[in-house]
């Protein structure tokens, strides 16, 4: 199996973020609806509900710094900011992703607390302990994890939180699972749970625990998502961008996607960078 290049998870997003805004909003990440049965919380609303968790789980105060590794166009940073005052730096592989989260932090009530860069995560630039916490918001799939958890664990001074929300295996995938969802995604893998907190312990982070928010995540995206796909106006800013063709392959890759990502688990996994 093919595992992306960095050149090649950037050019998937400098491709699909239309896509991704078109469907989704502002934040290309599944939401949390505290009610997965209530049709009244809308995709936004339960993105930012989501958000809202991880920051939770942060434990920052204001004036802290705050690393966002895979942060997409920006906005779970900027509420970053909004929630808590930190400074938040975001970091992308998409150049794309970069210039629209700019505009968007210049465009917010603090842009001198928000920073985002072109940068890999598996080879960060930033100084070892040069941040409060860290936070990798459905992204570590696309990279080497045991590399990306090695860089965050560097980079969190003594004390400070890492916060890692991401798709997890409840069993091993077929290879027909791997062939539909891997190359959807740019995905490089998808560990269990247990892979997660393990590669955590190993790079030297403690006070690991799991929040499992599956039926929270998963199926009510999924349902969202495929909502949105029917819509007129999305339907025809799909069109616009992408043709008739290419947008009804999208919705048919997703409804192929929808079984095998509820196959899958989603949990947000803590952990603490130790005293040195």
């Amino acid at each position: 199996m093919h595992k992306p290049t960095i050149q090649e998870v950037g050019a998937y997003y400098d491709m699909l973020n239309p896509f991704y805004e078109t469907l989704w909003g502002d934040s290309i990440h599944f939401g949390y609806w505290s009610d997965p049965t209530n049709p009244a919380i809308s995709m936004d609303e339960a993105q930012r509900a989501f958000t809202d968790l991880l920051i939770q789980q942060l434990n920052v105060q204001p004036g802290m710094r705050v690393l966002d590794v895979g942060c997409g166009t920006g906005r779970p940073a900027i509420q970053v900011v909004e929630k808590t005052g930190a400074l938040v730096t975001g970091i992308t592989v998409s150049a794309e992703q970069v210039r629209i989260a700019t505009e968007r932090a210049q465009a917010s009530a603090h842009p001198q607390l928000l920073a985002f860069e072109q940068v890999n995560a598996m080879e960060m630039p930033f100084d070892d302990n040069s941040f409060d916490a860290a936070m990798a918001f459905e992204s570590v799939f696309h990279m080497d994890r045991m590399r990306v958890f090695s860089e965050m664990a560097r980079v969190v001074r003594p004390g400070g939180r890492v916060v890692v929300a991401d798709f997890v295996t409840v069993r091993p995938m077929t290879q027909e699972e791997i062939d539909i969802t891997y190359p959807a995604f740019a995905v490089n893998d998808i560990g269990s749970w247990q892979d997660y907190l393990d590669g955590l312990k190993e790079v030297g982070l403690t006070d690991t625990y799991v929040i499992d928010v599956t039926l929270n995540t998963i199926r009510p995206t999924n349902v969202a998502t495929l909502h949105a796909f029917k819509a007129p106006e999305q339907q025809a800013r799909l069109h616009e961008i992408y043709g008739e063709d290419q947008t009804r392959a999208f919705f048919e890759g997703w409804q192929r996607i929808r079984n095998v990502n509820e196959t899958l688990a989603y949990v947000v996994c803590v952990a603490t960078c130790p005293e040195k």
